[in-house]
């Protein structure tokens, strides 16, 4: 089986100068970017990150307010040039999503990034043992809400979109993840999935489509499921990657530079020079379903 590290040669656990969202190719000046989920965590990182790169305004979202309102000041402080505007919004809301798309609409902004962040962390217990409710409650979060704010995305009258996905190692990783958090694993599959057809249907001319697995951030997030997961889980030994380097990625997928990936699902800690110009864009051209999912030994 195919590792990270024999995929490619050259793997990052930072940022570096390929992502870096000071270089002019990778701008995003006079762009609108929505995050879902952007108060904490590899959202925060990422709208961090687009602020870096220059973008216009940046909408966030959250679902506890003082949280919102903290990150939000704090980016306001850091980058007074860019726009920030908090929403308060539970994803698994559908009368408070089309309010936000409808107000949007009101206000003639029209939104050139959607980098869909916000999941559900789900269970560390077997799928029957956590039962119906908790399970569909991720599917909710992390499969429903990407096709409803996709949709809203993809109709609005603009004429070039970027639609970023945080997907998850998970999704690959049957041996040692998806047995400690089967739901999580199943319905993060499913969101990719989901998102996987829509680049298959959409030209990346109209709206380019890509999905990451972020890397292994130390977020609130991670520690409250390896909480639970192991209480001997050692955080302090770990060796963590840098959020900016999901941060930095994820402007570089919003750039036409990872057109050839529509589509596709990577690892932010994959090297953009190496995917570009090594052997495994020759496997990216040429194999239809390469780095996508599907069923492993069948044609």
């Amino acid at each position: 089986m195919t590792s990270l590290t024999s995929l490619l040669k050259t793997t990052h656990k930072g940022s570096y100068p390929a992502i870096s969202p000071s270089r002019p190719e990778l701008s995003q000046v006079g762009r609108t970017v929505l995050i879902t989920g952007g108060s904490t965590g590899v959202g925060y990182a990422i709208a961090r990150g687009f602020a870096q790169a220059s973008a216009s305004r940046i909408i966030i979202s959250g679902r506890r307010e003082e949280v919102l309102k903290a990150a939000v000041g704090k980016l306001v402080d850091d980058f007074p040039k860019v726009q920030f505007v908090g929403k308060q919004l539970d994803v698994a809301d559908l009368q408070g999503t089309d309010e936000l798309w409808a107000d949007l609409g009101r206000q003639g902004i029209t939104v050139d990034v959607l980098v869909l962040n916000a999941s559900s962390p789900s269970h560390p217990q077997p799928i029957l043992e956590a039962g119906f409710d908790k399970i569909w409650q991720d599917f909710i979060i992390n499969v429903r809400t990407l096709l409803v704010f996709a949709e809203k995305f993809y109709k609005q009258p603009s004429e070039e979109k970027f639609l970023v996905n945080l997907s998850t190692m998970a999704i690959q990783d049957w041996n040692n993840i998806v047995p400690e958090i089967p739901g999580y694993g199943l319905t993060k599959s499913a969101g990719t999935l989901l998102i996987q057809q829509i680049a298959k249907d959409t030209s990346p001319k109209d709206m380019q489509v890509l999905s990451f697995h972020p890397g292994s951030i130390l977020t609130e997030t991670v520690r409250r499921v390896m909480g639970n997961i192991s209480d001997s889980f050692d955080f302090d030994g770990y060796d963590f990657d840098d959020e900016d380097l999901c941060g930095h990625f994820a402007v570089w997928a919003a750039s036409r530079e990872a057109e050839f990936l529509h589509g596709r699902f990577m690892w932010a800690a994959w090297d953009v020079d190496e995917l570009r110009k090594g052997e495994i864009r020759k496997l990216i051209d040429e194999e239809t379903y390469y780095l996508q999912i599907g069923v492993k030994g069948l044609t």
